[in-house]
């Protein structure tokens, strides 16, 4: 009996038994309810936090165990020969549903702060090299940048403002103005790169970025867009968008398994890129013998990790076509959001953030009912409470604090109706009047607080929080008797959280 292995490259549709649903001649049920029993949520979680972790359909759930299987039966195979064609076929879906004008313009990575972290490092910093970001730049991004000044003597960052509520024109009046006097004010011959969101996190925006690339652009100024959660929630067509560089999460909107996100770089833009990280064993030394460039052949391969994330791509865009299209996901989430966000801020008395929907994709932020006088004194504790407490009633959806603030960012997803946002809307009344009443009555110590929200980004220090033996969430929690339990650096603060 032979025992020959057959070594042709295997498509995944070959190895995956899970998507027969999906090729099938069955009809996806609607948008809303009737979508629930296709993922995996706890029975009565009320989920309108897609934004954070994205949600796994099940049948992709399913796909990726078959997968996982498949990798397992024969390793050597599937590390030497068998996940590469499969990869490389993500890789041009990707390419085709962003718009790159070619695949080996995209490349697979962990996920967005990953990618945005390579290529800040694959530039040589110089003293007088400029960095421009936002007070509004994801955390992990904004320190990134930090690091790089902080061990690169002279390397400069400039700050653009962002406040919330605001304008298109406002922001690329103030932008304009910012890039041109950073130009003006560095040395001659420095390069400058500005980080760039295409929809910010906290408070959940989709900015004119194609415009703000297109000033810097003008300026002769590198751009790298972090589009964390662009695809998915928004089209894209990226040959024409004039960025150096664009990264976005597959795993927040498009569905795919946590982590993987893409980096799309342009033929051009690779010529900066020596290393991924970790560095591959496909790197070469710069100079006469070296390629133009080979970074897209080290992103292929530079460490044993499980595809599995990469490959479950390929299964979320079958589902998202199976239950309608991306144009038509797109609509629903951003006129739920729309709808939502104002029904929610007529439950809590308040007001939403973006009344027009100009910075409205499928996230909306509506300010939480806290009085005035509170609203004006930033503690990091109030976050964690927030926080700990929407989990204790089974639902969640963001809540940070922005220009003097505190505010809830609420996506829409296609299993979401309504009513989720009115059950969301009554529940934060209530938590937000506890919250009052509890913090009032706290022995907080006045070193056990930050003086603002951006000073404790800056500077993460001690939260005044206790250990809560009866929640069964088994996590710290603020103080809510007078007795104060100090546990250790507060690092929960939803704020600065995805």
């Amino acid at each position: 009996m032979s025992n020959t292995q057959s070594i042709a490259p295997v498509p995944i549709d070959q190895i995956v038994k899970a998507t027969s649903i999906l090729h099938q001649r069955t009809v996806a049920p609607k948008f809303g309810h009737d979508l629930l029993p296709y993922f995996s949520f706890k029975r009565g979680y009320l989920n309108l936090n897609n934004g954070s972790y994205g949600a796994l359909p099940k049948v992709v759930t399913e796909a990726c165990n078959e997968l996982m299987a498949w990798q397992e039966e024969n390793t050597d195979f599937y590390y030497r020969i068998g996940f590469i064609p499969p990869l490389i076929g993500v890789r041009e879906q990707l390419a085709k549903l962003v718009g790159a004008s070619d695949v080996d313009e995209l490349v697979m990575v962990a996920n967005a702060s990953t990618g945005l972290g390579v290529v800040l490092r694959n530039f040589l910093w110089e003293s007088g090299d400029v960095i421009i970001r936002c007070n509004t730049t994801y955390a992990t991004v904004y320190k990134t940048i930090q690091y790089i000044h902080d061990v690169t003597p002279g390397v400069q960052i400039s700050e653009f403002q962002l406040a919330f509520p605001t304008t298109y024109q406002a922001i690329l009046d103030g932008w304009k103005k910012h890039i041109d006097n950073v130009k003006q004010n560095a040395p001659p011959s420095k390069k400058i790169v500005a980080v760039i969101d295409s929809i910010v996190a906290n408070p959940a925006a989709a900015m004119p970025w194609k415009e703000m690339v297109k000033i810097c652009k003008d300026a002769k100024i590198w751009t790298i867009v972090d589009g964390a959660h662009s695809v998915g929630q928004e089209e894209l067509k990226l040959a024409d968008c004039g960025a150096d560089f664009f990264v976005s999460n597959c795993h927040k909107w498009l569905n795919s398994k946590r982590g993987v996100a893409f980096l799309w770089m342009p033929k051009e833009s690779q010529k900066i890129m020596l290393t991924t990280i970790p560095t591959s064993a496909s790197y070469v030394t710069p100079g006469p013998d070296r390629p133009d460039t080979n970074i897209v052949s080290q992103f292929q391969y530079n460490g044993t990790i499980d595809y599995t994330t990469y490959l479950s791509v390929h299964v979320a865009l079958q589902w998202r076509e199976w239950v309608g299209g991306e144009a038509a996901i797109h609509a629903y989430c951003n006129n739920l959001a729309k709808a939502g966000g104002k029904l929610i801020a007529e439950t809590m008395n308040t007001q939403v953030m973006d009344p027009d929907g100009e910075f409205t994709k499928a996230m909306v932020n509506v300010t939480l009912p806290f009085p005035s006088d509170f609203q004006a004194q930033y503690d990091a504790s109030v976050g964690t409470a927030l926080s700990n407490k929407l989990l204790a009633q089974n639902m969640y959806a963001v809540t940070y604090y922005h220009n003097n603030i505190w505010w809830t960012r609420v996506s829409a997803q296609i299993w979401n109706e309504l009513d989720d946002f009115k059950i969301l809307g009554n529940a934060l009344v209530t938590i937000c009047s506890e919250i009052v009443t509890e913090h009032k009555n706290a022995n907080v110590p006045g070193n056990c607080k930050a003086a603002s929200f951006e000073s404790y980004l800056q500077q993460p220090i001690k939260g005044a929080v206790a250990l809560d033996l009866d929640n069964a969430l088994g996590a710290p929690k603020p103080v809510t008797t007078t007795k104060v339990v100090p546990v250790g650096y507060h690092t929960q603060l939803a704020s600065i959280r995805p």
